[in-house]
């Protein structure tokens, strides 16, 4: 894996491991590209407890091709096992891990999947460093306690895990990473970096060179709106002493003036001009949650420790004072537009030029940052150097909260959850307080409510017990309170239904692929899942 994330993905240790399979995993490529792909497959994943949950989970892992797989579970299958696709009725009294694993490992044979026949509680209770090979740990309807174990150790050394909980209708899902760097968030409606409102020498040189009234019809139809907007901004602030359209008359005035320039009402190019007219008045800002990265303590406190993300992120900054003159390097793509093949090449040649000089220009900067550190200067890779300045305005950063500091009253989340319980009694925030009154019951009874259909009745007012417990150390009043959440989860005496198995399994694979590749954002940090309203929420609990 690269070293642009804290989280290290551990080679799985085949070094003979054929390249990637680009005609099978064409779709995924063209989702991450190749380095998502070579980190995926450079990924080895545990899943304690084979559940249904579980199990779906890891099918959608094993499918883009992971690198591998480990079940742990001491379990023989029973018929309360078929309710995973991945058990069989030939698999009855046989491990279930070895069971789930031969079904999975039939999905790919690109993939490696192995099992470990011991019950994940005992495991995690005496040899917890087993855990030590996989970058990734998903813990599938684990006892709370257990959890906290593993999210410990995982906390301490850096890996992620993902904690997934199918109860009946509601489903739960919490990430737990220290700190997650993503390099390519790629945002819905990512905006283009044109720099109309910045634009530097060659490129203001180049509009200037196009004399619109000595044209032909058919070269001022082709002429990039780019160029347009260029020119026109420039005769605006000419005409206004060097200031651009600031008011709402203003900016209607400019467009309309971008659209009188066209020769016939059908040229495309003045159209999109108009359209895109805001890009040239809008003042360049670096966005939030570039500014956030580049002024972490991380960004400007470079030491031997200090991985290549933040180097990467210190010399930007760098770049940002310097030579940048308050702007991040240039992405250097520019969109599809209506203009001649020539017109095109040329002025993407000239937004490619710049954002090379950039490259270069954060690139030294980067030598220097490695040098002052001891670390080779070579430690960082050209291509690594080049991705994160293509992509800087897209970078950004996630801080998890650990499971210690949420279940701990002395750094809760009260007021977070005070103010939902008390704004709206029938917020899915309900079954975040149900599911965790569950497992205080499991703790002190040794099952879960409603496992056991002669205690229903008694299960019920012991787990209200439980509910009040949490609700006074939230700091909630008992009013806010409805038992009926109380009874639905004893109704369904801690079963995993399949249908919201297979549903969380494959929200939870997606987060396991958003950290594995560090691409897109991933949620944080707790999920729940309402499947009697088939609503979701999310919360930084």
């Amino acid at each position: 894996m690269a070293a642009n994330n804290q989280m290290e993905v551990e080679s799985t240790g085949d070094s003979s491991a054929p390249q990637t399979d680009v005609k099978r995993y064409d779709r995924q490529l063209r989702l991450w590209g190749e380095d998502g792909q070579a980190r995926l497959e450079a990924s080895n994943i545990c899943l304690l407890n084979a559940s249904a949950t579980g199990c779906e989970t890891l099918k959608n892992l094993v499918l883009p091709g992971v690198g591998a797989f480990t079940i742990v579970d001491g379990k023989k299958v029973d018929e309360t096992d078929f309710n995973n696709f991945f058990i069989d009725e030939a698999s009855l009294g046989k491990p279930r891990a070895s069971a789930t694993v031969a079904l999975l490992n039939e999905l790919n044979d690109r993939v490696k999947g192995k099992a470990f026949e011991v019950d994940p509680v005992h495991l995690v209770n005496t040899n917890i460093e087993f855990l030590h090979p996989f970058n990734v740990i998903i813990a599938s309807n684990l006892p709370e306690e257990t959890v906290q174990k593993v999210a410990q150790y995982a906390w301490n050394h850096n890996k992620a895990l993902l904690v997934s909980r199918a109860w009946g209708l509601v489903a739960y899902l919490r990430t737990v990473v220290p700190e997650h760097q993503i390099i390519e968030s790629k945002p819905d409606n990512p905006n283009d970096d044109l720099r109309l409102s910045t634009p530097w020498t060659e490129l203001s040189e180049y509009a200037a060179s196009f004399n619109f009234e000595e044209m032909d019809s058919a070269e001022h139809a082709h002429i990039p709106y780019v160029i347009i907007l260029l020119q026109a901004i420039e005769k605006w602030k000419a005409e206004h002493g060097g200031a651009v359209p600031s008011t709402m008359p203003e900016k209607r005035a400019f467009k309309d003036a971008v659209a009188r320039g066209a020769k016939k009402s059908t040229e495309e190019n003045f159209s999109e001009a108009y359209k895109t007219a805001h890009k040239a008045f809008t003042p360049y800002s670096i966005p939030e949650n570039v500014r956030a990265v580049l002024s972490d303590p991380k960004a400007k406190n470079i030491t031997p420790n200090s991985d290549a993300f933040w180097i990467l992120a210190a010399a930007v900054r760098e770049f940002v004072e310097n030579e940048g003159h308050g702007l991040l390097p240039l992405n250097g793509a520019i969109p599809d537009m209506h203009s001649t093949t020539e017109g095109f090449i040329a002025l993407q040649k000239i937004y490619g030029d710049k954002a090379a000089r950039d490259v270069e220009a954060v690139a030294s900067r980067v030598k220097t940052l490695l040098s002052s550190v001891g670390k080779p200067l070579d430690w960082i890779k050209p291509d690594q150097i080049k991705k994160f300045c293509r992509n800087s305005q897209f970078i950004t950063m996630v801080r998890y909260r650990s499971l210690e500091e949420e279940h701990n009253p002395q750094t809760a989340k009260k007021d977070l959850i005070a103010s939902k319980l008390s704004s709206n009694k029938n917020d899915n925030i309900v079954w975040y307080i149900v599911l965790r009154a569950a497992e205080l019951f499991n703790k002190k009874v040794g099952r879960y409510p409603g496992s056991d259909d002669a205690h229903v009745h008694a299960d019920v007012e012991e787990l209200k017990k439980y509910v009040r417990q949490l609700l006074d150390e939230f700091g909630v009043s008992h009013e806010h309170w409805d038992d009926i959440y109380v009874q639905e989860i004893v109704r369904y005496g801690g079963s995993e239904l399949h249908t919201i198995a297979s549903f969380l399994g494959g929200v939870t694979s997606q987060e396991a692929i958003k950290v594995i590749t560090g691409q897109y954002t991933p949620q944080n940090n707790t999920f729940i899942y309402n499947g009697l309203q088939s609503t979701s929420d999310v919360w930084a609990l």
